[in-house]
C-alpha cells in the first residue's frame, strides 16, 4: 500500500488543478484506513464545500476541529459551511475562532458579518465588518454592506458615511447611490437625498429603486407633480408594485386629483388586499366626495385588518370615522414608534440655559399662512405679554406672502425658516437656541416633521391646536394641551401625553378681526325667505348619517336651505344626489364658492341662522368663525377629542344648551330653533360678548399654562394640571 502522506500530496496536487473527483477518492481512500486522519478530514471538508454539499463539508471539518482545536482554517471552512447549510447561528462562533486564530483574519471577520448579516445579528455584522476593514480598508463591497448593516441598526448618519466611503472606490454602483439617497431620506435631508438619487438615474435611467425614492423626496419637498412623474416611471418597470400604485394615488390625492387618485388606492387594493394604508386613503377620499355607497365596506375592512398592516396609516384619517378613542390612541401609538420613534437615538443635547427659570418658547408648524392654524396662532402671538419670556417661531412650510404670516412674523421674537433643514439639523437648531418649551401645532397633518420631536430639541415638548388627538407615544410630547370639555382628566387614558387644561376652550378664538357687516342674502346666492341651515366644514367631515339627518331637518322646516362650502364638483353633485334619493329638492343645497377673503368670508357667514356641527369630527375653525360671524352652533359630544371640541366652543361662549349627545335630540333642537327666531336671536346677542374671543385673556392662561409645566419640569414632576379659572381672572 502507498504511503498515506504521499497519497495525500498526490490529492493535493489534483485538489488544486481542480481534478475534484480524483482527489476525493484519495482523500476517502486515506478516511477509510485512517478515520481521524487530520489532513484528510480538512481536505475532504474543504472540497465538499467547494462541490456545494455544505452539510457533509460540515460533518467532515467538525470532525477536523474536533481533533485539532486550533486548526484557524478548519474553524474557518467549518463556519462557512454552517452558514451555507442554513445553520449560520453554529457557524458564526467558528468565524469567530478562526478570526482569533488566523494571523490574517480579513476573511474570517469579513464572512462573520455577512453571516451575522444574514441572521439579523447587525450589531455583530457591524463589528465583524469594521474589524475586517481595518485590515483591508479599500474594499468596496465590505464598505457597502457595512451602510446596510448600519441602516438595520437604524443609525443613517454613519450608514452614510460608510456609502460614500463606497462611492469614492465604486462610483458606478448604482445600488449603492441609492442607498445612499435612502440614508439621507431617513435623516430627513432631502435635498441632498434629490441629489445623490438622480446620480443614480444618470448611471441607469430606467432603475426603479432611485425613481420610487426620487418620487418619496419629491412629495416630501412638496413637488407633487415631480413625484407623480417618478412614481409612473417606476411603476412601466414594476406593473404589479401596490406601493407604487399607492404612492402614485398620494400624488395624485395631493394634486386635487381625487377620483383619479381612487383609481390608483383601488389597483394597490386589489394586488394587495391588505394593504392597509391604500385601503384608508380609499375610505377617506370616498369621504371628501361624500360617495357614501361602499364606505361600510371599507371601514369594516380597514379595521379588520391588523394594526401592522395599518400601521402607516396617517392617524388623522381615523378622526372622521367611527373609531373609539383606546384604537385611535393604539394606532397613533403604532404609527409613531414606527415612522418616528425607532431610530431617534438619543436625541440632540440641549443648551445650558435651557434650564433657566423662565423658558424660551418654540413654536413648530408648516401651517404658518393663511391656514386655520396659522390664523389661531397669530393672534395668540399678538396679544402675548412682552415681560422677559422671548417666543420663537419655527416654519417649515411654505411663506403665502399674505397678512397672517406677517403677523406671525411680527407677534414672535424670531421666526426661523427650516423648510431646508433635515429633522437633525432642525432639531439641532431648536436646541442651540435654548428653547425650553417646544409646541407642536400639526401632529399627525399633512407634511408632519414629528421627526424633530423624536429628537428631543426641548426639555419639555407640547402638542396643541394642530392635531385634535394624540401623538400615541410620549418620546414626542409629554403634554397635550386642552381643556375641561374637550379632553376630561377621566379621559386621560386616551392620550400619551400628560393632560395640561386651559380654564375654558383651548382653542383661541382671534378677538381681533373686525365684526362681518353681512352683505344681502342675493349676493350670496341664498333665498331672501327662509332659515338658513350652513356647514362649512370641510366635506371629509360629512357622513351618510349626519347627512340624513340634515335632509330630515329641511324636510320639517319647508323653506329652509343647507348652505355648503363648494369645494369639489363631484361633492355638489354626490350631495345632491343623495338629497334627491331622501325626497329633498336637490337646489335646497346651496354650496358657496371660495371667499376672496377671509374677512368676505366671514361677512357673508353672518346670514346663516344656525350652524350644523358635523360628527364624530367637529368643527374646530370652522366652529369659531360661525360664533365669531354670530352664527350658533348646533353640536354633538362624542368620546373622542375630535367629537368634543364644538361641546368646548359653546361652553366657553356660554351656550351650553346647543350641545346634544345623540342624533334624535340634535334634529329635534334645529327644528325647534328654526321656529323659534327670537330664540335665536337672543342667542346671538350672547356671542357678541362671550368669552372665547378674549384673546388676549387666552394668551395669559396659555402663559400660565406654560410656567406652571416649566416649575413641575425644574421640580422633577410630571403630572395633570388643571389651571383654575380663578388664577386665570386673577391676572
Amino acid at each position: 500500500m502507498a504511503d498515506p502522506e504521499d497519497e495525500l500530496s498526490a490529492a493535493r496536487r489534483a485538489h488544486e488543478e481542480g481534478r475534484l473527483d480524483d482527489a476525493e477518492r484519495v482523500y476517502r481512500r486515506i478516511l477509510a484506513a485512517d478515520s481521524g486522519h487530520g489532513g484528510g478530514l480538512y481536505l475532504l471538508g474543504v472540497l465538499m464545500l467547494q462541490k456545494g454539499q455544505c452539510e457533509e463539508a460540515a460533518a467532515w471539518l467538525a470532525r477536523s476541529v474536533a481533533r485539532d482545536p486550533d486548526h484557524g482554517h478548519a474553524h474557518y471552512y467549518l463556519g462557512v459551511a454552517l452558514a451555507g447549510a442554513g445553520r449560520g447561528g453554529e457557524g458564526v462562533a467558528h468565524l469567530r475562532r478562526a478570526a482569533e486564530l488566523l494571523p490574517d483574519g480579513f476573511a474570517a471577520w469579513r464572512d462573520l458579518g455577512h453571516a451575522c448579516l444574514d441572521l439579523g445579528r447587525l450589531e455583530e455584522a457591524v463589528d465583524g465588518y469594521r474589524r475586517a476593514l481595518t485590515i483591508r480598508a479599500d474594499d468596496a463591497d465590505l464598505l457597502a454592506r457595512l451602510g446596510n448593516a448600519l441602516m438595520g441598526l437604524a443609525r443613517p448618519r454613519e450608514a452614510a458615511e460608510s456609502y460614500r466611503c463606497t462611492l469614492a472606490l465604486w462610483p458606478e454602483s448604482v445600488e449603492t447611490w441609492c442607498n445612499l439617497g435612502l440614508a439621507h431620506m431617513r435623516l430627513g435631508e432631502w435635498q441632498e437625498a434629490r441629489i445623490v438619487l438622480q446620480e443614480a438615474l444618470a448611471l441607469r435611467p430606467d432603475c426603479g429603486d432611485a425613481c420610487t425614492h426620487l418620487g418619496f423626496v419629491n412629495m416630501a419637498l412638496g413637488d407633487f407633480a415631480a413625484a407623480e412623474l417618478r412614481y409612473r416611471q417606476a411603476l412601466a418597470g414594476r406593473p404589479g408594485d401596490a406601493d407604487l400604485c399607492y404612492n402614485l394615488g398620494v400624488a395624485c390625492m395631493e394634486q386635487g386629483r381625487l377620483e383619479e387618485a381612487i383609481g390608483h388606492f383601488r389597483q394597490a387594493v386589489g394586488i394587495a388586499p391588505e394593504h392597509g394604508e391604500a385601503c384608508g386613503y380609499l375610505l377617506h377620499l370616498l369621504s371628501h366626495l361624500c360617495d357614501w355607497e361602499e364606505a361600510p365596506a371599507w371601514l369594516a375592512r380597514l379595521m379588520a385588518l391588523s394594526e401592522e398592516k395599518r400601521r402607516d396609516l396617517a392617524p388623522f384619517v381615523l378622526l372622521s370615522l367611527p373609531v373609539a378613542a383606546q384604537e385611535q390612541r393604539d394606532h397613533a401609538k403604532a404609527c409613531a414608534e414606527g415612522r418616528f420613534v425607532v431610530g431617534a437615538g438619543d436625541g440632540v443635547a440641549w443648551r445650558a440655559h435651557a434650564r433657566r427659570e423662565r423658558p424660551r418658547i418654540g413654536y413648530l408648524s408648516g401651517d404658518l399662512r393663511e391656514h386655520p392654524v396659522g390664523r389661531l396662532l397669530a393672534g395668540v402671538l399678538e396679544a402675548r405679554a412682552r415681560d422677559g419670556v422671548e417666543t420663537f417661531v419655527y416654519s417649515h412650510g411654505p411663506d403665502d406672502g399674505l397678512a397672517t404670516r406677517r403677523r406671525i412674523r411680527d407677534g414672535c421674537d424670531r421666526f426661523v425658516e427650516i423648510a431646508g433643514l433635515s429633522d437633525a439639523e432642525a432639531a439641532r437648531h431648536i436646541a442651540e437656541d435654548g428653547v425650553g418649551i417646544l409646541v407642536d401645532l400639526q401632529g399627525f397633518t399633512r407634511q408632519t416633521r414629528l421627526g424633530i420631536l423624536a429628537l428631543r430639541p426641548a426639555p419639555l415638548q407640547v402638542n396643541w391646536l394642530g392635531y385634535p388627538g394624540t401623538l400615541g407615544h410620549p418620546r414626542l410630547a409629554d403634554y397635550l394641551i386642552g381643556d375641561p370639555v374637550v379632553t376630561p382628566l377621566a379621559h386621560a387614558g386616551h392620550f400619551s401625553e400628560i393632560l395640561a387644561l386651559m380654564p375654558r376652550c383651548c382653542m383661541p378664538g382671534d378677538g381681533g378681526q373686525p365684526r362681518p357687516v353681512p352683505p344681502a342674502r342675493r349676493e350670496a346666492g341664498l333665498p331672501e325667505r327662509g332659515v338658513v341651515f350652513c356647514s362649512f366644514n370641510t366635506s371629509h367631515k360629512f357622513n351618510a348619517e349626519s347627512f340624513a339627518v340634515w335632509c330630515r331637518l329641511l324636510r320639517d322646516v319647508p323653506e329652509g336651505v343647507l348652505w355648503l362650502r363648494d369645494s369639489h364638483p363631484q361633492v355638489a353633485a354626490n350631495l345632491r344626489r343623495e338629497a334627491g334619493q331622501r325626497g329633498i329638492d336637490p337646489q335646497r343645497l346651496v354650496f358657496a364658492p371660495r371667499a376672496p377673503t377671509i374677512a368676505a368670508h366671514l361677512s357673508r357667514l353672518a346670514l346663516a341662522d344656525l350652524a350644523l356641527d358635523t360628527f364624530p369630527y367637529n368643527s374646530h375653525v370652522t366652529g369659531c368663525d360661525a360664533l365669531w360671524s354670530g352664527v350658533p352652533l348646533l353640536t354633538r359630544i362624542g368620546e373622542t377629542f375630535a367629537s368634543r371640541v364644538g361641546a368646548s366652543l359653546l361652553t366657553a361662549v356660554g351656550l351650553p344648551e346647543l350641545i346634544v349627545d345623540n342624533w334624535g335630540d340634535y334634529g329635534a333642537l334645529a327644528v325647534a330653533l328654526a321656529s323659534e327666531p327670537d330664540r335665536l336671536g337672543e342667542m346671538r346677542a350672547r356671542l357678541a360678548v362671550g368669552p372665547l374671543f378674549d384673546t388676549p385673556g387666552f394668551a395669559r392662561d396659555l402663559e400660565r399654562l406654560y410656567a406652571r409645566m416649566w416649575r413641575d419640569h425644574l421640580a422633577g414632576r410630571r403630572e395633570p394640571i388643571l389651571l383654575p379659572e380663578r388664577e386665570a381672572e386673577a391676572g
